[in-house]
């Protein structure tokens, strides 16, 4: 008995403690940010925000704003968005005005932070050079604030302004990317009125995409025709992403005025594919069996896209001989469009590809029916069950609801956590759209 008293006591002391520790520690922080050592201070600012203690807002928005030293300012001003106090908006607005670069780079993560903390690096990361843009993947840079989430419209405004004002061209382009992560529709003004940099037009294009709204593609028409071959084709990737009907007759008038076998056309070809609108049959039917490996997978795309069932013996006769595997997979993909079934087994099997997953990915998001996922979310790699769902989260309703929902039981966590996720965007989709 004497033993087990001294078990209950230990364990009573155990829980005092790890109540008191803590509560110790940020006291211990909170002493810090009036440490004299600049670096101490930067150290307390980061770990009262690591830790979301709200006790130290007051004390945090003294040092963001008459801290002496910017990184102490930068640390403060990331801990206030991860804490996530109202009250910490207006000065993290007024912190986008700071004179210190560094120091408004962390303003505008911080705002961001409000709304969304996973996977938003990219949205900072400063690129040097030319970046590799795929823009052919529904999955490039998926990054976004989950449907019904409530964005302060001073936030968006106010990153529309740093987009727009900044003197640091990183950080306005990352105040561009910003707006894309947080859904900033309501600020498509500002963002078409930064067409007009030049620095800045990559990072709207592909804001743009993100956004995913046809009716973007007509901001970026005129940029068909930009002088600069860059520009040119970044212009005709978005208005492929963005499926802008708009832009067919335009990209199909200048597949015909380019020289046979340019570049360009390609990348027309390509644009034209995931439009695949009816109107552009005749390009895709002469590249069917163009020597292009490339080529003859685009056409096949565009042809499943428009269900061309005219052209499902063409396409079996192409694949008694075709080589090239992603040419065969996007002709299973478009035989499946075309009433064929039994192809989007062959498209399944490759989701867990690493050479070909991303590619069969995005032939998730043009299925004929969401229900013909259903019975294979179980029978491939927690790879392609992950992509499978995240595509239903994407482009699902709540009749998938029932075959995702046994999932968050599965015993990989990663395809429990992917179902949920899915789960999750479906359902607040279907709230804002009843709102």
């Amino acid at each position: 008995m004497r033993f087990l008293r001294m078990l209950l006591a230990a364990w009573l002391t155990g829980c005092a403690l790890s109540l008191w520790l803590p509560a110790l520690g940020q006291d211990r922080y909170l002493a810090d940010l009036t440490s004299p050592d600049r670096r101490m201070r930067r150290r307390a600012a980061a770990a009262l925000g690591a830790r979301r203690f709200q006790a130290a807002v007051p004390a945090l928005l003294v040092t963001l704003k008459d801290d002496l030293d910017a990184g102490a300012r930068a640390e403060a001003a990331i801990a206030l968005g991860k804490i996530k106090a109202p009250e910490a908006i207006p000065p993290l607005i007024q912190a986008l005005r700071e004179p210190d670069a560094d120091v408004r780079r962390a303003a505008l993560r911080a705002l961001l932070l409000f709304s969304i903390e996973e996977d938003i690096e990219f949205v900072f990361a400063r690129r040097r050079g030319l970046d590799r843009f795929n823009p052919f993947l529904e999955t490039d840079e998926p990054t976004i604030a989950l449907t019904g989430t409530v964005v302060s419209p001073e936030i968006l405004q106010a990153i529309a302004d740093a987009m727009r004002d900044d003197p640091n061209l990183d950080n306005r382009r990352s105040a561009a990317r910003a707006l894309g992560v947080l859904r900033g529709d309501a600020m498509i003004s500002a963002l078409v009125e930064a067409l007009g940099d030049p620095e800045l037009r990559d990072d709207i294009f592909r804001v743009f995409a993100k956004l995913g709204r046809p009716e973007y593609g007509i901001h970026v028409l005129p940029y068909l025709d930009d002088r600069d071959d860059r520009v040119r084709q970044r212009a005709i990737e978005t208005v492929g992403r963005l499926r802008s009907r708009e832009a067919v007759a335009p990209l199909m008038a200048r597949y015909r005025a380019a020289r046979h076998g340019d570049r360009q056309q390609a990348q027309i070809l390509a644009a034209l594919a995931r439009i695949g609108d009816p109107a552009s049959e005749p390009i895709f039917r002469e590249n069917l069996s163009h020597q292009s490996a490339e080529r003859r997978r685009f056409a096949a795309e565009g042809l499943g896209r428009g269900e061309a069932v005219a052209y499902v013996n063409s396409i079996l006769n192409n694949r008694l001989t075709e080589k090239d595997e992603s040419t065969r997979l996007a002709q299973a993909f478009a035989l499946y469009r075309m009433g064929r079934a039994e192809f989007l087994q062959e498209v399944i099997t490759q989701l867990d590809s690493l050479r070909h997953g991303e590619q069969a990915e995005s032939y998730l998001y043009s299925l004929a029916r969401n229900a013909d996922l259903h019975p294979h979310l179980r029978r491939v790699g927690p790879r392609g069950a992950e992509r499978m769902m995240r595509a239903l989260g994407r482009i699902g309703t709540r009749d998938d609801l029932p075959a995702l929902q046994p999932l968050l039981r599965d015993g990989d966590r990663r395809i429990a956590n992917a179902a949920n996720r899915a789960i999750r965007q479906i359902e607040l989709r279907a709230e804002a759209a009843r709102d």
